[in-house]
């Protein structure tokens, strides 16, 4: 049995996974960055979430005041970026993987 077919619909799946968590925290940043503090309040609960889940060396790594009042969260910016190349790689892998099986 082959295993390349389900090892490379596998990896797009991680990929998939990991350029929706990274447009979701793109929205995040813009969010905390533009809202006013009545509807930004309500993401307290998710700014939290991802603050535990974001690597310790990099949490609350360039948080900046915007002039609306609002924070720019550079260490959301920093693991969306890091999610997109993840994306990015694991796509290719996927991609290379499934020629390969192909040509096989």
């Amino acid at each position: 049995m082959r295993s390349g077919p389900v090892v490379a619909s596998a990896l797009r799946l991680l990929s998939t996974a990991c350029r929706v968590g990274a447009w979701v925290l793109v929205a995040l940043v813009v969010a905390d960055a533009v809202l006013p503090a009545g509807p930004r309040s309500l993401l307290l609960g998710i700014n939290g979430l991802v603050t535990s889940i974001i690597p310790w060396p990099i949490s609350g790594l360039l948080v900046f005041v915007t002039p609306f009042g609002g924070a720019f969260r550079g260490d959301f910016a920093i693991a969306a970026v890091v999610l997109l190349l993840a994306d990015w790689a694991l796509y290719r892998a996927s991609v290379s993987l499934r020629r390969a099986t192909w040509e096989a």
